[in-house]
């Protein structure tokens, strides 16, 4: 096989089918019902983080945390808040690094790694990994399915990140790009804390006022791995 053809294979697929199409990962829940899951990657930090469950608790809001189990470790006030208040968390990866940069051996290895540390936190098996800015390589998908868990994408993506978001353009994203069963991806450690906890009461009260219920993953219903029928229709836009 040929370099073109082996990253066609180990990287091109798992972008079109998975990162893209959905295959075998959730990406939301049932477009009939007005549950939207609310998820925050890379915590948690005790600079940001408490700042976003201050304003969920204020909203009476339950949502998911990814966290980076080094963090989880260094923090633990901040992990038992977490759990103590009824969010889900969850791991988001051992190395937070993009899947396509990784040794292929590195990259099978992590979300098994990720998985076991955050159950030794939580005293809970993780169900869902979520990796890094949603990558996929086929290392990713094999080491999720080796480690029995499912891998989640997201339907809004606010670009808290970016270097020229604002509290308002994050809010605006969310009211944009939000629809039944979605997931929102936000960020409550990193580049995104910079402007998600500021954008947050906002967001949730667009929410509130749209009808929608706010929940973690564990409560989104509907959410199911996707198919090739799913991919299908993703990828033709309907």
């Amino acid at each position: 096989m040929g370099l073109a053809a082996g990253a066609a294979v180990y990287i091109g697929l798992p972008y079109l089918l998975v990162q893209r199409g959905g295959l075998g990962i959730v990406t939301r829940g049932d477009p009939a019902g007005r549950r939207v899951a609310l998820t925050f990657d890379d915590g948690p930090d005790p600079r940001s983080t408490p700042l976003v469950l201050d304003t969920l608790r204020a909203a009476s809001v339950r949502a998911t945390f990814f966290i980076l189990p080094t963090l989880g470790r260094q923090h633990p006030e901040l992990l038992r808040r977490l759990l103590d208040e009824g969010h889900e968390v969850l791991p988001h990866a051992h190395r937070h690094r993009h899947a396509w940069t990784l040794l292929p051996w590195v990259a099978f290895r992590d979300p098994g790694l990720a998985t076991r540390e955050v159950e030794g936190l939580t005293g809970t098996r993780p169900r869902f990994q979520r990796p890094p800015h949603g990558a996929y390589s086929l290392a990713t998908v094999l080491g999720q399915r080796a480690s029995g868990v499912t891998g989640v994408h997201w339907t809004v993506e606010a670009r808290d990140w970016a270097p020229d978001a604002t509290p308002d353009t994050v809010r605006a994203a969310v009211q944009r790009q939000m629809t039944p069963g979605g997931i929102i991806v936000l960020h409550d450690a990193g580049p995104g804390a910079r402007t998600t906890p500021a954008a947050l009461p906002g967001i949730l009260a667009d929410l509130h006022s749209r009808g929608f219920e706010v929940v973690p993953l564990r409560d989104l219903r509907g959410a199911r791995p996707g198919t090739l029928r799913d991919v299908w229709r993703t990828l033709r836009g309907r």
